[in-house]
């Protein structure tokens, strides 16, 4: 039979085991969260970027459609003036 002294061993080693246990869990999910919070970061730069580039080709584009229109409307033939 357990005297109290091993039963209250026993249930220091157990917990003890237990806190050691969850303290693994805890750092692992810290590692994972740091991990996740890196690809964000890298993912909101990434995507910011994108965005400033399609933001750029969209204004060339658009710069280039008036060059175009005004060259086109520069070609446009006028009536002469008679004098």
């Amino acid at each position: 039979m357990l005297c109290f002294f091993e039963l209250d061993f026993l249930f220091f080693h157990v917990k003890f085991t237990e806190a050691k246990h969850y303290h693994a869990k805890l750092v692992n999910i810290r590692k994972e969260m740091l991990m996740l919070h890196e690809k964000t970061s890298k993912l909101k730069k990434r995507a910011l970027k994108l965005q400033q580039k399609r933001q750029k080709e969209e204004l060339e584009r658009e710069q280039q459609r008036e060059k175009e229109f005004e060259r086109e409307k520069q070609l446009t033939a006028r009536p002469a003036k008679r004098t």
